[in-house]
This record gives C-alpha cells, sequence and structure tokens, in this order.
C-alpha cells in the first residue's frame, strides 16, 4: 500500500456518465489487471461498478478496464490498448494475463485463506503467521507491502514488544508450504511481494465476472453473477480477526452482497419472482438496513399477487428506520411503495430480456471501512500484583508460545483448592494477550461442586461471544460450530476448574494457533499437554508476599514468619488471609496472629475475613466423598496428626488395609490429603488446615463414642507397631515395663515397617508430641504415657532430648491428675536414662529413686530391677563403685523373669568391675550379659556387651581382641541403625588404637565418631573424640 498523495504521474480513468457519482479523494488502490493505477480521484456509487470502488488500502480499481495502465509497474500503452480491444470484443477477463501466472497453484480469499494445486488439492499453509502474510500480500498482489504493514496485519495498530521477526519467520513457513513455487514469495527492500498472475486468485475473478456482467442481458447476467458468486466459499479472509484484514474482508463482503442484489434483479425481471421470496425474506432479515434488498422483496411479492405483503415490508422497516434512527426510509423505497399502492401496471411486467436498473433502489455507495471488530475477551480482572510462582508462569509461557509443529498447545494446572490454579491461569493469560489477538474467552467449569457446568452450555456462551447468532441444540453440533468459528484465529482459552478431561475435550478447538489452559483439582490425565502441578508456596515466596501486603521486615520476624507460614502451610489463600486479617486487626503482631493459628479450634476461624474463608476450599471437596470416606476424614480430624499409616486409617474407622486404601484414594483425589508409598506401606500427609477442618466436620458430625473408639483403635496400631520396630532392635520378648493399652491390627495386612527401627522411629517423632497430647485430651491415659516412651531408643540415637523432655512432662502431667502410678513410674525411670545419657548423674538419681519407690509401692518387682539397672549406672558416674554393685545386687535380689532386665544388671556390674580393675570379673560379668542378650535376639543390648568387653581388653593391652570385639559392636549398631552407639564404640577404638601407640590408625576413627556424634546430636562424644584428636596432634607438633 502507498500513502496517500504519491507525487507520481497519475492517469485519470475514462468514465461514460452516470449518476450518483461522488468524488473523494482518498488513498490510491491498485487495478486488478496487474498495474498499479493511479486516479486522481476515486469514484464511488457509480452504476460501472459493482461495490462503487473500495476505500482504503487494498482495495482495487472499480473501473479497471477503463484505466490506462500506468504508475510504478509502467505498463506500456499496447498492453492497455490490447485489453481494452479484448474487452471490447467480449472475451472474458480471466483470458487476459498481464502477468506471469503461475504453473500450479491458485489461491482465495473468499473465504478462508487458500492455496489450491494443479490437482485442486488444497496445500496445507500452516498455522496463523503464513496464512496472515499470504492473505496481505493477496490484498496487494505483485506489490511490495511494506514490514510495518505486515506487522499490522499480525498485531493491530499496538503490536506486541515481541514481534521480533515475525514477517521474516511468516514468510520462511509460506515458502516452505508452497514448496516448488516458494519463488512466488519475493523479498524485497522494505518488505515482501506476491508475484502470481491476477486471474489466479478467486477475489479477482470475481470482480471480472462482476464487471463482465454489466454488460450483459438479463439471462446471462444471472448466469455469470451465480458463477462470480460461485466463487465465495464463506466470509472472505475467514478466521482472520485482525482489524486490517477485516477491514479489507468488509469491502470484498459488500462487492458480494451488491453482487447479490443485481442477480436477484436480473431473476425478478426474468419473472423468478416466486421462487425468490423465500430468499429474499431470509437477506433482509441477515442484512436488515439494506433497502435494496427490501424493494426486491416488495417487488417480488407484489408480482406473485401478495401485495398486502409487499406493503406490510415497507411498513415495517419504515417503524424500524424511524424508531432507531429518526427518519424516513429513502425516496425510491417510498416510490415504490406508491407505485404498489396504485397497482403500476409496469411494475407488474416481467421477463424482460434487456439490460436493467435494480427495481426499487440503486445499491448504496460502499460504506467507509468497517472500524475495527470488537475482540472477544472475558478474562476476570487480575486482582493484584502476581508474586511467585515465576517458574510456573515461564513454562505456561513458552509451552503456548513456542511451535507445538500443528498440536494445540495445552497446559494443566492442578492441585488442591486455594493454592492459587485460577490467579496463575488468569495471570498467564494477560500476559500472553499479544500472543493471542484474536479473543481471550474465560469458563468457570464448577468441577469442585457436585453439579459441574455442561460443555453445552460453555460452547453456547463462546459462541455467543463469538457472535454466532444461531447456535445448534446439541453439543456436537456446537463442537464443531465452534471449532468452524474459530478457525484461523490466535485464540486464547481459559478453561478453570474442570471436573473431568470428558468435560474439556469438547471445548477444544482444532486450530494450533490457539492454545488452551486448564485448572483442575484432578490430574486430568486424559488431556495430552503440559502438565503442572501446584504446590504449596516456598518460604521466600510466601514471605515475599506478606511483606508485599503488610507492613513488615521480613528480617526482623525470621522465626515468627517463618512459624506463620508453615501454619499456614504454604497454602496462598490462608496467606492472603493472614495478611488480611493483619490489616483488619492492625493491633495485631505476628506472634499473636501465629498463637490464634496454632490452637486448631480457632484456626479456621482467623482465617475467615470479609467472606473469604479456607473451609471452602475443603468444603467442596468433603461433599464429594462417599460416605465411608467422610467418616475417615473425620476421625483424622478428630486424631488431628498430620501424617498417619494406611494401618492407623485402617484403625480409625475399623476396617481393612484394603478396603481403607481405596478410600485414601478417594480423599487424595479431592486433594484432602496426599499418599506416599505403595500398598501397605502407604503414608498420608495432611495439610493443618484440612486437620482443623476435618476436627469442625467431626464436632459437628461424628458420633463422639465411635470418635474416641477409634483413636483408641489408632493408639493401639501405633503401639503395636512401635513393639515392632522395638522387637527388630531387641528381641521378640516383651519390654520389661509396657502398659495395658490393646494392640489393634487390620485383618488383611499383619504390621511391618520400612527400614531400620531407627530410622522408622525417627520418622515419626516429630508427630508424637500430638498424639501424646491428643490422648490425654480424650481420656485414654495408659495410651497417653505409651506413647511418650515408646520412642525413648529413637529420641536417645537421634539426640531428640528436647522432645524427649516434652513428652514426658505432657504425659507425667497428665498421669499424675488421674492417678496412674505405673504411668508416672514408666515416664520417670525414662526420664532418668535421658539424664544418665547427657551425663546429668544427679537428676537421674533423683527420677529414678522416685520411680523405684512408685514400683515398689505397686509390688512390681520387674519395674524395681530394670530401675536398679539404671541406679547403677548413675552411681558408676558419680564414682561410687560400690554402691553401682549394690544396686546390680538389690536387683538380683529382686529375681526378675525378664531376660533382658538381667543382662542389664549383668552389664552394669561388668561396668563396675572393670572400673574397679577387676578384669577377670568384670570379663565374666560381660559374657553372662552377652548371653542373655543372645539368648533374647536383642542386637542393641549384644552391641553394648561387646563393646564393654573390648574395653576390658583395652585395659589389659590386648589390642587384637579389644579390636575384634569393638568390630562386631560396630557390626550390631550398624545393623539396627544405632548413630549414637557407633559413635561411642568408634571414639572407644580411637581411643585404643591411641593408647596401644597406633596414632595412625585412632585418626580416621576419632573423625568418624566426632561426625556421627554431630549427627546424633550429643555433646558428650564429640568432645572425647575430639579430644583424643588433640591428643594425637600435640605429640607430632613437639616432634617439629
Amino acid at each position: 500500500m502507498r500513502p496517500a498523495g504519491d507525487s507520481r504521474a497519475r492517469t485519470e480513468p475514462h468514465r461514460r456518465p452516470a449518476e450518483n457519482w461522488e468524488m473523494t479523494r482518498l488513498r490510491p488502490f491498485f487495478c486488478p489487471l496487474g498495474s498499479t493505477c493511479r486516479p486522481r480521484y476515486e469514484f464511488s456509487g457509480c452504476g460501472e461498478c459493482p461495490s462503487g470502488g473500495p476505500r482504503g488500502s487494498g482495495g482495487v480499481c472499480p473501473v479497471s478496464l477503463q484505466c490506462l495502465p500506468g504508475g510504478r509497474n509502467q505498463r506500456s500503452l499496447q498492453v492497455g490498448l490490447t485489453t481494452m480491444a479484448l474487452r471490447l470484443s467480449g472475451r472474458v477477463l480471466s483470458g487476459v494475463r498481464t502477468a506471469e501466472r503461475s504453473a500450479t497453484l491458485r489461491f482465495g480469499i473468499l473465504g478462508p485463506v487458500v492455496a489450491w494445486g494443479i490437482d485442486g488439492a488444497e496445500v496445507k499453509l500452516g498455522g496463523w503467521r503464513p496464512r496472515t502474510l499470504l492473505a496481505r500480500l493477496l490484498l496487494d498482489p505483485r506489490e511490495v507491502v511494506p514490514t510495518q504493514d505486515l506487522v499490522e496485519a499480525f498485531y493491530g495498530t499496538e503490536p506486541p514488544d515481541s514481534v521480533g521477526s515475525t514477517p521474516k519467520t511468516a514468510a520462511k513457513l509460506l515458502r516452505q508450504a508452497l514448496g516448488k513455487q516458494r519463488d512466488l514469495i519475493e523479498t524485497c527492500p522494505g518488505g515482501y511481494r506476491i508475484a502470481t498472475a491476477l486471474d489466479d486468485i478467486d477475489a479477482y475473478r470475481f470482480r471480472a465476472l462482476v464487471h463482465e456482467a454489466e454488460r450483459q442481458e438479463n439471462m446471462e447476467r444471472s448466469r455469470t453473477l451465480a458463477e462470480a458468486l460461485s466463487l465465495w466459499r464463506g466470509p472472505a479472509l475467514a478466521g482472520l480477526s485482525n482489524a486490517v484484514l477485516r477491514a479489507a474482508a468488509s469491502q470484498w463482503e459488500e462487492m458480494r452482497l451488491v453482487a447479490l442484489e443485481r442477480k436477484l434483479t436480473a431473476d425478478v425481471a426474468l419473472g423468478r419472482h416466486h421462487n425468490l421470496v423465500g430468499e429474499l425474506y431470509q437477506l433482509t432479515e441477515r442484512h436488515p438496513k439494506r433497502e435494496a434488498l427490501r424493494g426486491l422483496l416488495m417487488t417480488a411479492l407484489f408480482r406473485s399477487g401478495r401485495t398486502s405483503e409487499a406493503l406490510e415490508v415497507y411498513a415495517t422497516y419504515r417503524n424500524q428506520v424511524r424508531s432507531e434512527f429518526g427518519v424516513e426510509p429513502s425516496q425510491q423505497l417510498s416510490q415504490l411503495q406508491l407505485r404498489i399502492l396504485n397497482m403500476d401496471p409496469e411494475l407488474q411486467e416481467s421477463a424482460s430480456d434487456g439490460p436493467i436498473e435494480p427495481v426499487a433502489v440503486e445499491s448504496a455507495p460502499v460504506p467507509p471501512p468497517a472500524p475495527a471488530t470488537r475482540i472477544p475477551a472475558n478474562l476476570p480482572a487480575r486482582p493484584h500484583r502476581m508474586i511467585g510462582r515465576t517458574e510456573q508462569l515461564a513454562l505456561i509461557q513458552r509451552t503456548l508460545t513456542e511451535d507445538r509443529e500443528g498440536y494445540l498447545p495445552i497446559t494443566v494446572i492442578s492441585g488442591p483448592g486455594g493454592y492459587g490454579k485460577t490467579t496463575l491461569a488468569i495471570e498467564a493469560a494477560h500476559r500472553m494477550t499479544g500472543d493471542y489477538p484474536d479473543s481471550q474467552l474465560y469458563a468457570h467449569l464448577s468441577g469442585a461442586h457436585p453439579q459441574p457446568a455442561s460443555a453445552g452450555d460453555v460452547l453456547s456462551r463462546f459462541l455467543t461471544l463469538l457472535g454466532v447468532s444461531e447456535i445448534p441444540a446439541t453439543v456436537d453440533a456446537k463442537a464443531e460450530v465452534f471449532r468452524a468459528a474459530v478457525a484461523g484465529k490466535r485464540l486464547l482459552i481459559v478453561l478453570d476448574d474442570a471436573a473431568t478431561s470428558a468435560q474439556v475435550l469438547p471445548l477444544l478447538p482444532a486450530e494450533p494457533d490457539c492454545a488452551v489452559i486448564v485448572t483442575s483439582r484432578n490430574p486430568m490425565p486424559g488431556i495430552a499437554g503440559e502438565h503442572i502441578v501446584l504446590g504449596p508456596m516456598s518460604h521466600d515466596e510466601a514471605s515475599e508476599l506478606i511483606s508485599s501486603r503488610v507492613d513488615i521486615d521480613p528480617s526482623g520476624v525470621p522465626s515468627t514468619l517463618k512459624r506463620l507460614i508453615k501454619l499456614c502451610g504454604g497454602m496462598p489463600l490462608a496467606l492472603d488471609l493472614v495478611c488480611a486479617r493483619l490489616v483488619t486487626h492492625p493491633h495485631w503482631d505476628l506472634d499473636h496472629l501465629a498463637d490464634r493459628l496454632a490452637d486448631i479450634d480457632q484456626r479456621l476461624a482467623v482465617l475467615n475475613v470479609d467472606g473469604r474463608d479456607v473451609r471452602t476450599c475443603f468444603e467442596l471437596g468433603y461433599q464429594l466423598l462417599s460416605p465411608d470416606a467422610q467418616t475417615l476424614m473425620r476421625t483424622i480430624g478428630y486424631l488431628g496428626v498430620g501424617e498417619i499409616s494406611a494401618w492407623t486409617a485402617a484403625a480409625l474407622v475399623g476396617s481393612t488395609i484394603g478396603h481403607v486404601t481405596t478410600l485414601l484414594d478417594e480423599l487424595a483425589a479431592t486433594h484432602l490429603l496426599t499418599v506416599t508409598g505403595t500398598v501397605p506401606y502407604i503414608y498420608c500427609r495432611v495439610h493443618d488446615l484440612v486437620l482443623a477442618y476435618a476436627r469442625e466436620r467431626a464436632t459437628t458430625d461424628g458420633d463422639p463414642a465411635e470418635l474416641r473408639a477409634g483413636l483408641d483403635r489408632a493408639f493401639g496400631t501405633r503401639l503395636a507397631l512401635a513393639d515392632t520396630a522395638y522387637a527388630a532392635m531387641h528381641g521378640p520378648q516383651q519390654r520389661a515395663l509396657v502398659g495395658s493399652t490393646a494392640r489393634w491390627t487390620p485383618a488383611d495386612s499383619p504390621l511391618r515397617i520400612t527400614g531400620s527401627a531407627t530410622e522408622w522411629f525417627t520418622a515419626r517423632l516429630p508427630h508424637i508430641p500430638q498424639m501424646v497430647q491428643r490422648a490425654a485430651e480424650v481420656c485414654l491415659y495408659e495410651a497417653c504415657w505409651e506413647l511418650a516412651v515408646a520412642p525413648q531408643t529413637a529420641m536417645e540415637a537421634g539426640g531428640y532430648f528436647d522432645l524427649w523432655l516434652t513428652t514426658h512432662t505432657n504425659a507425667l502431667t497428665a498421669v499424675r491428675a488421674v492417678g496412674v502410678d505405673y504411668g508416672e513410674a514408666v515416664l520417670l525411670h525414662s526420664l532418668g536414662y535421658r539424664a544418665l545419657v547427657l551425663k546429668d548423674h544427679q537428676e537421674a538419681e533423683i527420677h529414678l529413686h522416685r520411680s523405684a519407690e512408685i514400683f515398689s509401692h505397686l509390688g512390681d518387682n520387674e519395674g524395681q530391677a530394670a530401675t536398679m539397672v539404671l541406679i547403677s549406672d548413675a552411681c558408676r558416674l558419680r564414682g561410687d563403685l560400690a554402691a553401682a554393685r549394690t544396686a546390680c545386687e538389690r536387683g538380683f535380689a529382686l529375681r526378675p523373669t525378664n531376660k533382658r532386665v538381667r543382662a542389664g544388671l549383668w552389664l552394669n556390674l561388668g561396668r563396675a568391675q572393670t572400673y574397679g580393675d577387676e578384669l577377670a570379673q568384670a570379663t565374666e560379668s560381660l559374657d553372662q550379659s552377652l548371653t542373655l542378650y543372645e539368648q533374647c535376639d536383642d542386637l542393641r543390648g549384644q552391641a553394648e556387651a561387646h563393646c564393654d568387653l573390648a574395653r576390658v581388653f583395652v585395659r589389659e593391652a590386648n589390642l587384637v581382641a579389644s579390636t575384634a570385639s569393638f568390630g562386631s559392636a560396630l557390626q550390631l549398631a550398624e545393623a539396627v541403625g544405632d548413630t549414637l552407639g557407633m559413635a561411642y564404640i568408634l571414639a572407644d577404638l580411637g581411643e585404643a588404637h591411641s593408647d596401644l601407640g597406633s596414632p595412625e590408625d585412632a585418626y580416621p576413627l576419632l573423625i568418624k565418631a566426632a561426625d556421627l556424634a554431630q549427627k546424633a546430636n550429643n555433646t558428650h562424644v564429640k568432645s572425647r573424640a575430639r579430644q583424643a584428636l588433640a591428643k594425637l596432634a600435640h605429640p607430632r607438633a613437639s616432634s617439629t
């Protein structure tokens, strides 16, 4: 397209006299002969041109055969005269070649933009870019189209920043599609052009036929115009909704309507009015403001003897234009009404075979180019700046904008409610509006509700937005019309909260240049595409979110902020409500808010602000559950522990592993929990906020007796599993100190643990305080103290001394309040052992003597004897070897039946004898201990006995024997995963090598001991190992 005011020579076209000429100074347009006409004026409304001449860029001269070629192409006058001679001789324009013709390709813009091969087969043009480029070049064939005009054709007048090399890329793709005819697309300075003959383009063939029809009689005219109209395959440039292209398309559409009016005029003149009435009624409904059609309909009705209907057509139209515009119908139409009222005999004549004029009105002048087409876009607004999810945003944009080789790009965002799926999808969609300029459609599918939106209803809304007036009834038909409506368009669709893949599939366009974002609580495996599963926000993202909306400095309150984020579980909605709560309650600080959230009974009330509530996220999923799954959900909430095993879940509802696995799958499908592991080693994690919701449902919907019974079974299962882990370390013989809580096992699966016993215990330690507290709250006191002492070995091995103290203190408070003396004695026994591990013999003796008193009062000899084992250790630590021996002798006197207790007594007696240099007696005592530990398969006890025997051998300076015993101890400790025990053994072995003159062997052992002690959080062993290393290093420093 050239700018208006081109200074090059122009040739004013010859024209014959005609009425209603309108001279308008506009941009020049191009002659369909292939030459560039440069008329000084453009004329519209003449009888010579079917359309009166298009206005604006991309148009074609309406009097092309009367234009002398000229302009930039500098066609010779001889060519022009030859062309005129051919016209005068009646030859068809398509026989005239003014440019070299493609040997194989024809092009079409009267419908979707297409190219056909010589065999008539359609050439696959590819995506929207090559089709848009071809369309724009075909509007100005054989002319250089500037790159800027191409950019406007791609993106409109406000292209995005990322335009880059779009025209170049489009040209490359188009050439690839055209194959051997790729040279038709020429790269020129400043732009591109297509070098094809005009009669290889359907639009110019159409124009030539229309122009030829103007010189024909009625019969031939009707036939020629019918041939011209048959070239149309649909709306011009269908599927390309850019404003520039639509303006050009509207001009061609106007020419089509004018040609149709002229054909119908000829048909009416030929006496075919009876067959035209129905068609004319439809046309007037479709084009209510075209008076020429109404005049033809009135004439056809009048000639068919339906005078009253003809007058009614006029009256209806008159009322319409008066009410809408305050004007009267045109003079021509009013005169036609008068002629009908007067029964004009000339109007009744038909079957004329001469050239005719339109019956009632002249064809209306071509309107100016249509304004930019309204782009259907109903994306929700972005409520605030997006924080976090940077990687996911980048992945969505990359997935939906990169070339997908002819496949529809789809991104599925799944995850629990409240995790920001919708926010992420809408943010991504808004960021890509420039990549999908034709339309951005949004639909909420209500997938989390009991009655999701139907695909048919959604399609109806989409079709309405896209301007489709006649919407079919069935889903399949709607889907077909939808796919046709978006064909060739760059369309972005957001399908929010989908229920199933079946709901989504009818809503997908077939066009690879479109893109779809789907959000769902379900993983949607039936949708092919990029799948993104949203989890909690990271700590940094959550901190940024809070600090961006609340006036706080995250660096000033790191621990409180970390606690707050943890209580919200990184859930974006919960974090957003936390910010809202702080804004509406400025007198609250972070600590106060965190304390409120820590209370499970207040948690959800705090996160309810201005009608926004996290409850709704869980309520939707809960309502979709089966009754059994709802029962399980309530009992999990009543338990209040964030992680449970399949065995615990089965116990909560008194069912089997097989049945409860089905229920857990159901809960996982609604994102009320997550499942890891494989059957039967399934473990379920429940978000703290979900627990709070489930606790509320248990309170409102659950049966108190059934809920308490479920907890009793669950605690029994946890203790049965603890017994299994304990037996793996200490053998099958029952513990000396055990309560009366009934153990519970599902009928279809024996209890088993994964990994080592220490690993199993350690993995479950974080939930022990919750279980101990909950057992006390529901008055299950036996379970309360048993749950506290069960993981004693793991708390020692891992150095969880604070947890040890907290759980035992809480359990002591509970059992003392109700007088559970046996539980109190066992808890004190365990606290005494903790003090011994920490080398605090004074605190140890306080707890142990009180424990022994209670056991004595209860007449429990086993308990007293077990306590004497530890009292002996405490006496030895404070250097009173005699008292240590006495404690062991008192223990033997109680005649305990438990072999493990007796083994412990022999072990501590041997230790006292070792430190008293009674090495022969010590060896005998330790051998007795080892034998008893072996009899009850107590691997950890055997490791201790071997280690103490090795210490005796060290005192005897027997390095070989000590190394062998230490090796046996190390193997046993490693077998049960006793990290702290391994640290003790390696430290002893390193010191032995050092004392016996093998420092090079001592170094690696002591370094390893220090590392393991650090891992086990035991400062005593770590300090021992480092002191020994320093002692080894000092002589070396002296020698140098």
